[in-house]
């Protein structure tokens, strides 16, 4: 996942919409609320327009206070203050292509072993940007768009169980939310999904926590799923 702050929570929206129509989970936020939610599992942090903000260094270091592996990158109109000051771990320009933004960002990542932006793999399970279908093993499963964007949360998110709220924040864009009880018809249909494809669920329940994959460990058929 990638968390995306701007001053302007609609416009750390819109950024993060473009990430998610690329199939990258993301979550918008302003400075303050970026620094209370550190237990989440963010693979990288978008500053966007930090020369804007007050004190972009204070925010960097509460930031890297919490997780000083995840990298911290800037968008803005040009190099400015921020930058001389080399507090980002990278920085790039409002003018470029989203892809160029994410291949830079994902080049960072390999450079340096840092778990991949895009890529949402997990004991067997491929959701990655750059499949055509979602893969266990040798078996390939027609999810929608929507229903890969709920199994690339549970892989970030794992073994952690997510309960409907957090799945409807980041697996859906914020004008698009369907009704919290809709979370449990998508799961129903990706375990039938799931059964009619590798004969088991994929998903579970768990009562009052939430969400969690049930998580594959072998290629033989009748041993594909730990049952949790």
């Amino acid at each position: 996942m990638i968390l995306i702050i701007h001053t302007i929570k609609r416009k750390a929206q819109a950024i993060s919409d473009i990430f998610h129509y690329m199939g990258i989970l993301s979550a918008p936020s302003t400075p303050i609320e970026a620094v209370s939610e550190p237990e989440r599992k963010y693979r990288a942090v978008l500053v966007a327009d930090p020369d804007d903000m007050p004190d972009a260094e204070g925010l960097v270091e509460n930031l890297r206070s919490y997780n000083p592996r995840t990298p911290i990158f800037a968008i803005m109109n040009s190099p400015g203050r921020s930058y001389a000051h080399g507090i980002f771990n990278e920085t790039f320009t409002n003018d470029m292509y989203s892809s160029e933004l994410i291949e830079g960002i994902t080049k960072y990542q390999k450079d340096r072993g840092l778990p991949i932006t895009a890529k949402y793999t997990l004991s067997g399970i491929d959701a990655s940007c750059d499949t055509e279908q979602v893969r266990i093993f040798d078996e390939s499963i027609s999810f929608t768009k929507t229903e890969t964007m709920i199994l690339r949360y549970l892989i970030a998110s794992h073994p952690i169980p997510q309960d409907a709220e957090s799945i409807l924040r980041y697996a859906f864009k914020p004008l698009r939310k369907p009704e919290i009880a809709s979370i449990r018809t998508h799961v129903s249909v990706m375990n039938k999904k799931s059964r009619e494809s590798i004969g088991r669920n994929l998903l579970c329940a768990i009562p009052n926590r939430g969400y969690v994959l049930l998580v594959p460990r072998s290629t033989n058929m009748k041993e594909r799923l730990i049952t949790v």
